[in-house]
């Protein structure tokens, strides 16, 4: 006789979205910031956004159909 495998237990923090990365440094005087950084780094974000939201969702949807409960 196999005993059945205990279900695995998914954090709450695991099933919300990934959060933004920083955001560029806006100069109070002209409230903007820099082309350069706002571009780098919103490219940069949204990458690692779809990216870490299609790994987490992923792996959570892994989870729960091995615990057998409908995603």
């Amino acid at each position: 006789m196999i005993p059945a495998p205990a279900p695995i237990v998914v954090p709450p923090e695991a099933r919300r979205p990934c959060v933004l990365a920083p955001k560029p440094a806006v100069d109070p005087a002209t409230n903007s910031a820099p082309e350069d950084q706002v571009f780098e780094m919103s490219a940069a974000d949204r990458f690692e956004i779809k990216s870490c939201d299609r790994r987490r969702a992923a792996a959570v949807a892994a989870i729960d159909a091995a615990n057998g409960a409908a995603p």
